[in-house]
């Protein structure tokens, strides 16, 4: 008995688990500037810094922040791939964040007192 409760185990063991790709899960972000907009097909073109350029499209469900889309506006977008697509989930409309410098004292402290 306990020898085929071992071997119905054994496949269990090496059975492989896949986990979902990181792209499914999160998905993907890209910065840049808006070249073109087509409101009717729900599709924009971002270049990046580098001058690659990407095609999205949007939906209903995409949550944009910052006002109404533009070429030469800066965006930050978050996208999923699906059905060959590169589908935006939120588009934020602005320059990008400063990022935050280490604070540093303004004044020298002064020398204890004797």
């Amino acid at each position: 008995m306990r020898s085929a409760v071992l071997a119905a185990l054994i496949p269990l063991f090496f059975t492989q688990v896949t986990a979902p790709s990181k792209a499914k899960v999160h998905g993907f972000s890209v910065s840049g500037t808006v070249a073109t907009v087509d409101e009717g097909k729900k599709t924009l073109v971002v270049r990046g810094s580098s001058g690659k350029t990407t095609t999205l499209v949007w939906t209903d469900a995409t949550s944009v922040f910052g006002g109404k889309l533009a070429a030469g506006q800066f965006v930050t977008l978050r996208y999923l791939d699906r059905d060959g697509k590169h589908i935006a989930t939120s588009i934020r409309i602005g320059p990008p964040p400063t990022p935050r410098s280490a604070s540093t004292p303004s004044a020298t402290p002064s020398p204890p007192a004797r």
